[in-house]
């Protein structure tokens, strides 16, 4: 990663489930005037040999948008997408969410423990990026903290 002025630059390796298998992006991610109300973020990498690139106001935007015109059949295999990557309900940093494995929250009030409690806020946050052992993909019948099902399967 690298910093110049307002501008944060990384590299990210996206795990991507296609029909033969699990793959990996290159994701650039360059964030302008982070923490600032004119924030911009993109996105770029390579899809089957066509360069791709998406620049919105939130990483999450930018990773929806990946997600929608992905190929038919690859899925981002992440902590966006995962069923235990919760928002804070209280208000969260561009690129952070909560893993939560150890219990079912049942509405975003169950997590207010794990996000404002320093020291489980430092443990549980992840970026939208990272991936674990524990990923299970977000389905209707399970209740997560964030928009990303409903705004990629509508």
């Amino acid at each position: 990663m690298f910093r110049v002025g307002c501008m944060e630059n990384k590299t990210y390796s996206l795990p991507i489930k296609t029909p033969d298998g699990i793959i990996k992006l290159e994701i650039n991610h360059t964030v302008v005037n982070k923490d600032d109300e004119n924030m911009s973020v993109t996105i770029s990498t390579t899809i089957q040999g066509a360069p791709v690139s998406y620049q919105t106001e939130t990483t999450e935007e930018a990773l929806i948008l990946l997600a929608k015109n992905l190929p038919e059949k690859w899925h981002i295999k992440s902590c966006i997408s995962c069923r235990f990557g919760h928002f804070c309900p209280v208000g969260n940093y561009d690129n952070e969410l909560f893993c939560v494995t150890d219990f079912a929250p049942k509405e975003p009030r169950d997590l207010w423990h794990v996000t404002e409690n320093e020291i489980e806020r430092k443990n549980r946050s992840r970026t939208l990026f990272d991936c674990c052992d524990h990923y299970k993909e977000q389905a209707e019948d399970y209740f997560t903290y964030s928009d990303y099902y409903y705004e990629v399967t509508k």
